[in-house]
């Protein structure tokens, strides 16, 4: 699995941060994208407002008022942003998908988008517009902190191969798998720390102690692993000697269990990631015309 780090300190600023805040034009590979006119009431913009006799009049801030262009040039500096991580950029924004400029970006092959002060309703006009694109959202945060923001969901995103599941997933609704796979070195050593002890059990001795394990541990006792496993409390009872044999006092001990768990999770969402990458693979394959993957067959 692939590793992103993490940005570092949370103060230091981006361009496309700067951009956001006000403090500077277009910098890097960024880009400011428009919504239009049309603000939050779909009047004269966000800055606008109807006047007597309709004339339009801008407004200097929330609070001064003012006249003519000049003052219509004036904008509020956003206080939250939306990063959306994506592998290809989708076309011009819809309108309602926020009152300021979106900002669009790549790095590498992964591509993004700050979205400012995202407005109630987004996840269905942002779902509209990405056309079944496989995106991925980090939380709502202020935007001196855009750039943890949009590594949470860089890093979600490098877990969703492309093609393999089009559709928006949400940062915080995977929290334990990024806390989990940050290090993909470390999650696999402490995973083969404790299962590698199972590398002699044949396939399914090797599944049912697993799941008798995962059950055991998740359910906190004999016959909560049971009724999860919808066997006899005395099958779980006859499982987990079997297990004594081959763990020890790991079982007994609180540190121990945790690891074991954390192992067996680890394993179970590193399958899940291998299957859609198989999945991808296929996808594209299928996608392929026959004359050329009976050109690329012929060519080998």
């Amino acid at each position: 699995m692939s590793d992103l780090a993490l940005p570092g300190a949370v103060a230091r600023r981006d361009p496309a941060q700067r951009r956001l805040a006000g403090h500077g034009g277009p910098a890097g590979n960024g880009s400011t994208v428009n919504h239009g006119a049309a603000g939050r009431d779909g009047t004269a913009g966000r800055n606008g407002m109807k006047g007597h006799g309709g004339t339009a009049h801008g407004t200097a801030g929330r609070t001064g008022t003012g006249h003519g262009s000049q003052a219509g040039r004036v904008r509020r500096e956003p206080a939250t942003v939306q990063a959306v991580a994506l592998y290809s950029l989708p076309g011009t924004p819809p309108q309602g998908l926020s009152g300021a400029k979106v900002i669009a970006g790549t790095k590498g092959t992964l591509s993004h988008l700050l979205i400012p002060d995202p407005l109630p309703g987004m996840r269905r006009v942002l779902a509209l517009w990405l056309e079944g694109r496989t995106a991925v959202l980090g939380p709502v945060v202020p935007v001196e902190d855009a750039v943890i923001s949009l590594g949470w969901a860089r890093k979600l995103l490098t877990m969703v191969p492309q093609g393999a599941s089009g559709g928006i997933h949400f940062v915080d609704d995977h929290l334990a798998t990024l806390l989990l796979f940050q290090d993909p070195l470390l999650a696999g050593r402490l995973s083969a720390k404790w299962l590698a002890r199972l590398a002699e059990l044949t396939p399914q001795q090797r599944e049912w102690t697993e799941e008798t394990l995962l059950a055991w541990l998740e359910g906190g006792g004999t016959l909560p692993a049971a009724r999860l496993l919808r066997i006899h409390p005395q099958a779980v009872r006859n499982r987990l000697r079997s297990l004594e044999k081959i763990f020890g006092s790991g079982l007994r001990d609180p540190r121990a269990r945790f690891e074991l768990l954390l192992a067996l999770k680890i394993q179970i969402m590193a399958a899940e990631y291998a299957r859609l990458r198989r999945r991808a693979g296929m996808l594209s394959l299928l996608q392929t015309p026959v004359t050329q993957r009976n050109g690329r067959t012929a060519g080998r």
